[in-house]
């Protein structure tokens, strides 16, 4: 069993679960009101109805069904097995996002990758999108750069007062795409905290990463940049997937964000 946890996501879903799983956003309103454990986050947040409304935007796990009424879906869990690179750049791309999104959801975060991705990729015979949490993030990066964001390989989100915020970023990117990745990576506005990654290959990927972070306009955010080879990626995936096994046979509950 997870330890409770209580960020927005869970606040909502609460409130649903006391509807009986579905409910308007002025009934959830009026639960999450009158819920001691929410009191802080309303307190910290004077527009949080607002913040709501974008909550059941975001997750997957809440439904529309319209004009206000919103359903908890079923969140779907899967365990993951150990993973090589085939060196095959397609499907080595799938498994790269696939490994990244298992890793976020491993360390507390939430998920996202983009939606064509989620359908036309696929790790370890499982769409994308079922490794996900955050099927929307457009409350997120509402602007001119929405569209650019919205294709980064993978984002790992956590939450505040006033709900998500990216704190990873990743790029699976071969040799001619790299600075394609840099630009989409560099859209992301400033005022957020993000660490930035370009996740490639081989050397090749890692020269071109250097020679671009080194130039206008990139340079000027050359510290939130890091480069990493497939070869890292898949041992800290893999290393990951016994270290939770261990931790769960050992019998340390997952702390969730």
């Amino acid at each position: 069993m997870k330890e409770e946890k209580f960020n927005w996501k869970d606040i909502v879903r609460t409130a649903l679960l006391e509807l009986g799983g579905q409910g308007h956003l002025s009934e959830v309103n009026k639960i999450v009101e009158g819920n001691p454990k929410a009191k802080i986050k309303i307190a910290n947040n004077p527009t949080w109805q607002a913040t709501i409304r974008r909550v059941v935007r975001q997750y997957k796990i809440f439904g529309p069904l319209g004009k206000g009424v919103y359903k908890l879906l079923e969140e779907v869990h899967i365990k993951t097995d150990q993973q090589k690179f085939i060196e095959e750049p397609e499907i080595d791309h799938g498994i790269a996002q696939g490994m990244l999104l298992t890793l976020g959801k491993i360390y507390g975060y939430e998920t996202y990758a983009p939606p064509h991705d989620q359908t036309i990729r696929n790790f370890q015979g499982k769409a994308l999108r079922d490794f996900v949490s955050v099927s929307d993030c457009t409350d997120i990066f509402r602007g001119p750069n929405l569209a650019k964001i919205r294709e980064i390989d993978a984002l790992w989100f956590d939450e505040d007062d006033y709900g998500l915020f990216p704190i990873y970023a990743f790029e699976v990117e071969e040799t001619t795409r790299v600075k394609s990745g840099l630009d989409r990576l560099l859209k992301i506005p400033r005022r957020f905290p993000t660490k930035f990654f370009v996740i490639g290959p081989s050397e090749k990927e890692e020269n071109l990463f250097n020679q671009y972070t080194n130039q206008t306009p990139f340079r000027s955010f050359k510290d939130r940049f890091l480069f990493r080879f497939y070869k890292e990626l898949e041992e800290l995936y893999n290393s990951a997937l016994v270290h939770n096994d261990q931790r769960e046979q050992f019998g340390i509950i997952e702390r969730e964000r």
